[in-house]
């Protein structure tokens, strides 16, 4: 068995490594040659073939039930039901919808549209969870930036069942109502999460309560989630494994206990626990909003209750097993989110330190196991933070027990009693608050007396796996050679430092970042940033999303020089989280950007040389025409390798492209990249002629307001043979300039998994 369900897991996987999925038709090879394989007395071949098939079916069923490029930005008419909790995110609402039906000029859609993410925003209409509604919504495919080291986040809607995101649009048709039986939980979840805020005096204390009683994590704010990172305790505000095994557990030990002293009742006792125990996990589960982390927390309980209902261990490698080819067996997109992995990896770090630690102590094996899942997770835990909470022993150890056993089980009394005793519930509430504050005080002094340590280099998911392995094998039971085949798989697993641009060379990389720019440049020794990235009115900060992610990617702990070309939004948006989290030697903004400190002020003429590469400041001029704009004084640099040159343009405009003709001479490059994201109002075709490019890199947000690149700016660079790189279509784009030569290399055909999304 443990064969067939190892293959059947391995099948799985393999397919969320692949770049493409094979048309339908293909599956019946796999299963015709599991059929053959199955005859030939060969099962574990066939359950590996089952598990690929499996999972090959669920992708293509995936992939087309997404929003048709045709249908792209069209009035379309949506009914369905709001799923989750409502999410204020001002000025916008956000919700989901779980899509009924979908009519486009009142003709029924010919799409298998499930599940919508939509935003609210002067549309008339407040949706709430659990309506019925029908609106007119525009929609767009699931879309989201690709960098090195960056959150893929079309990989996440892919996995979470998204298949369109948009907004809803005013129509006087636009309505909601009761969305009966079928919405009941959810409103009643949001019924619940107000009668908290009402009892608890405070946000932060209320957003904590609301996190543990419904799911509603929307409600924390950054310096909570700060704290909670700082000391690895992030999982206790979630509804998954750790809350809803509490459940389970007190309601075994309940009913146990209790049958155990009805006579006639002891044999059935323990048996009756374990049902009741699951029974209440999965209420609490589906009082979470019934996500994927409580449905998997739900099956691998079942799976544990079942074999301890054989008289099985409770918590072994076999039962491991057989919850991880459920999880994937229900759901095999489940392997794409980082908390499937992190949960399976800490059931198995108990399960290695239980087999290697059955004779220890109860008090040394409670602290025992908190030291190993923070040692054998810190590989994996820093590909998804840059951090190593190392207090996070002390925290789970000691805090975590409080909010387990003292917050929660107050919490759902207090739910438990509210239909029929307010006042009492309320007590609870109030109780589980002034627990929780002591909870946080211990907390908060952990993060701010001991604060996390940053790691050299975000390692990528292989070398997290490979560093993994290694710190585990110091449990094996293999003496002194543990401490060898450690050493060997920590050093092949080693965070080694990436290359660097060797002298004479510089790598630039234009970063994915949307309707905006960055542009990160590396020599052999130092770092330039060209930009910090957009920061949008909903609170998307490029420069905390993209920015920073990929400089930990590259193990950069310092930033030599940082140029903002100008003050517009989505270029400084940025700035201010980089500065805070980075260190900055040298800034320098254009004549026109008003900023607090001293700075240095990009005009023409300034020059530098870092490890054989010339830089040099072509615009804006020291003393500005009058009347220029903030876009005609952004800061234009040149980069030059060997024979090769680079025109960094920001958001100039043809009156600066004008005054730069005036240099004509030096304005010749290989590399341009493309002036205001492609508005008509610049790349004239007297400044293209001037700096005759080969390649033209674009910078521009997917299906952005502002129309951008214009055909006819595009139809300029195709006339003249310039081949462009664009960042919707490339993701992150980086380049090699030198003596060697050049080369342009798209991280979005790197990196591409068959869920990504092509096209403009």
């Amino acid at each position: 068995m443990r064969r067939l369900l190892a293959a059947f897991v391995t099948g799985v996987l393999l397919v969320q490594l692949w770049p493409a999925l094979p048309a339908p038709g293909w599956l019946c090879l796999p299963l015709l040659v599991a059929l053959w394989a199955c005859r030939r007395a060969c099962p574990a071949v066939a359950a590996g073939l089952i598990g690929l098939s499996w999972a090959v079916w669920q992708g293509q069923v995936g992939l087309a039930a997404q929003l048709p490029l045709r249908l792209e930005d069209e009035a379309l008419q949506v009914e369905g039901r709001i799923v989750g909790l409502t999410r204020s995110d001002p000025p916008r609402l956000r919700f989901e919808l779980r899509v009924a039906a979908v009519r486009q000029d009142r003709r029924p859609a010919p799409n298998a549209l499930r599940r919508l993410s939509l935003s609210a925003q002067d549309a008339a209409i407040t949706p709430a969870p659990g309506q019925y509604c029908t609106l007119y919504v525009r929609l767009r495919r699931p879309r989201g930036a690709l960098n090195p080291g960056g959150f893929d986040y079309e990989r996440w809607l892919f996995a979470a069942g998204i298949d369109a995101q948009g907004q809803v649009i005013a129509h006087p048709a636009n309505h909601c109502g009761p969305g009966g039986l079928a919405g009941a939980t959810d409103a009643a979840r949001a019924t619940l999460a107000a009668r908290i805020t009402a009892a608890v005096p405070g946000a932060e204390v209320a957003g904590i309560l609301s996190a543990l009683a419904v799911g509603e994590q929307a409600r924390l704010n950054d310096r909570q989630w700060a704290v909670l990172r700082a000391t690895g305790t992030t999982h206790m505000v979630s509804i998954s494994g750790l809350h809803v095994s509490m459940v389970a557990l007190a309601m075994w030990v309940l009913v146990r206990r209790g049958l155990g002293l009805v006579p006639g009742c002891h044999q059935a006792a323990p048996r009756l626990g374990l049902v009741s125990g699951l029974i209440a996990a999965t209420g609490y589960a589906v009082l979470a909003g019934w996500t994927v982390p409580t449905q998997r927390s739900v099956l691998m309980l079942a799976c544990m209750a079942v074999r301890r209902w054989r008289g099985h261990r409770l918590l072994d490698g076999d039962g491991l097993l057989l919850a991880l080819a459920l999880v994937l067996a229900m759901d095999p997109l489940a392997s794409l989110s980082s908390s499937f992995w992190l949960s399976f990896g800490a059931l198995a770090v108990l399960v290695m330190v239980g087999a290697v630690h059955r004779q220890t102590g109860a008090l040394a094996g409670w602290l025992g196991a908190h030291l190993w899942l923070a040692v054998l997770l810190a590989p994996l835990l820093a590909t998804v933070s840059p951090l190593v909470a190392w207090t996070s022993p002390l925290a789970n150890a000691l805090l975590v027990p409080l909010v387990t056993w003292g917050v929660v089980p107050m919490v759902l009394t207090g739910i438990a009693l509210s239909p029929w005793w307010p006042t009492a519930a309320e007590a609870c509430w109030q109780g589980a608050g002034e627990l929780w504050l002591l909870v946080w005080a211990g907390l908060r002094w952990l993060a701010d007396s001991a604060p996390p340590l940053g790691v050299d280099r975000v390692p990528s998911v292989p070398e997290a796996l490979l560093g993994g392995l290694g710190l585990g094998a110091l449990l094996l039971p293999l003496g002194r050679r543990r401490w060898w085949f450690a050493l060997c798989l920590l050093g092949i697993g080693g965070v080694w430092p990436l290359p660097r641009p060797p002298a004479g060379s510089v790598a630039v990389t234009v970063l994915d970042v949307g309707q905006g720019l960055a542009v990160a440049v590396e020599t052999q020794r130092h770092l330039l940033l060209f930009d910090a990235g957009p920061k949008t009115y909903g609170g998307r900060d490029a420069g905390e999303d993209v920015v920073l992610p990929w400089l930990r990617h590259r193990g950069h702990h310092r930033i030599d020089r940082l140029i903002v070309s100008h003050a517009d939004a989505d270029h400084a948006g940025g700035l201010g989280t980089i500065l805070r989290d980075m260190p900055v030697t040298s800034l320098m903004l254009s004549p026109q950007h008003r900023w607090d400190g001293p700075v240095e002020r990009c005009a023409a003429g300034q020059r530098w040389t870092w490890d054989g590469v010339d830089f040099e400041i072509l615009h804006p001029p020291s003393r500005a025409p009058p009347g220029s704009s903030e876009n005609d004084a952004s800061c234009v640099l040149r980069i030059g390798a060997g024979a090769q040159r680079l025109l960094l343009t920001a958001d100039i405009e043809q009156a600066a492209e004008a005054q730069l003709l005036r240099r004509a001479d030096a304005l010749r490059a290989d590399i341009l990249l493309v002036p205001h994201h492609g508005s008509l109002s610049s790349s004239s075709a007297a400044f293209l002629d001037a700096v005759r490019p080969r390649v033209a890199l674009l910078s521009v947000g997917y299906r952005n307001r502002f129309g951008q690149p214009a055909p006819a700016v595009l139809a300029r660079y195709a006339q003249r043979g310039i081949t462009i790189v664009d960042t919707r279509e490339s993701g992150a784009i980086r380049l090699q300039l030198g003596p060697p030569g050049l080369t342009v290399d798209a991280y979005r055909a790197q990196a591409k998994r068959y869920w990504h999304q092509t096209g403009r």
